[in-house]
């Protein structure tokens, strides 16, 4: 016997995305520990006076009250329980923060529990909003994300011989899942990443580091820079899609440095 949804029920969630839908309604994606994605409709959301429509802005962690539809649920009350204000008043905050949000959504599946999943994002924004470096912990999070589905790249050894890596610079195969030695340099139409020694230890220390010990770390932007390309790259393999917002993050990125140039 199989059991069947409740009608009307409660979930908490973070807002990750939304559309318009007609001329006054809006689908929302969140997601819940409990149920993993969720996707549902905010009737009358972008009417000028619905409180309902203000309760489910982007990047914002609300209770909700949904009732379930054949194909979509619809919700009927929200709730704010936390609405990071520091990341939306700072453009590169907000920019890495919905890097984050699509980020996970492509971990997370619907109809499925996902409260690890869900602890993550929500710590993850929490510290977002009071790091002091907020690159780093980006990464520090990708590789948290990637060992908690299982997917991290192997970076102790060769991926190919297995061998411990020798104190020099290698390559990054994400097709092999990790960093190939110089001895079995992977040829043909793979994509190879410089892995420079440093970039190695960098991503060793991400892979093990506790989340404070992130804000102590100083690394050279050229190192940080190698590392961000890598795990994008392993990333894009591990879910054979592309995170959209990353060119948003990189934007902003370059708009601060021609202004502050």
């Amino acid at each position: 016997m199989t059991s069947e949804k409740p009608r009307i029920y409660s979930a908490e969630g973070v807002v990750l995305r939304h559309h318009n839908l007609g001329e006054a309604d809006r689908i929302v994606t969140l997601l819940t520990p409990g149920r993993g994605i969720l996707r549902a409709v905010a009737k009358g959301a972008r009417k000028p006076n619905s409180k309902l429509g203000g309760q489910l802005d982007l990047i914002r962690r609300v209770s909700v009250s949904a009732r379930t539809g054949r194909t979509l649920d619809s919700i009927s009350q929200a709730e704010t329980i936390e609405s990071y204000p520091r990341l939306k008043m700072d453009l590169e905050l907000m920019s890495k923060a919905f890097y984050l949000c699509e980020l996970t959504e492509k971990f997370a599946v619907e109809d499925a529990p996902a409260a690890r999943v869900y602890r993550m994002l929500i710590d993850g924004l929490s510290q977002l909003e009071k790091t002091k470096v907020p690159d780093l912990m980006i990464h520090w999070y990708e590789m948290r994300l990637l060992h908690l589905n299982g997917s991290q790249p192997q970076i102790q050894r060769c991926v190919d011989c297995g061998n411990d890596l020798e104190q020099e610079d290698h390559v990054f195969s994400a097709m092999r899942g990790g960093i190939a030695c110089p001895s079995c340099r992977p040829s043909g139409s793979d994509t190879m990443l410089p892995a420079s020694v440093a970039t190695i230890k960098l991503l060793r220390f991400l892979q093990r580091a506790g989340q404070n010990e992130i804000e102590r770390l100083r690394v050279a932007e050229d190192d940080r820079r190698q590392v961000e390309r890598i795990l994008r790259e392993h990333i894009h393999f591990a879910t054979d899609r592309t995170v959209r917002s990353a060119s948003f993050v990189d934007e902003v990125r370059s708009q601060g440095k021609r202004v502050s140039g």
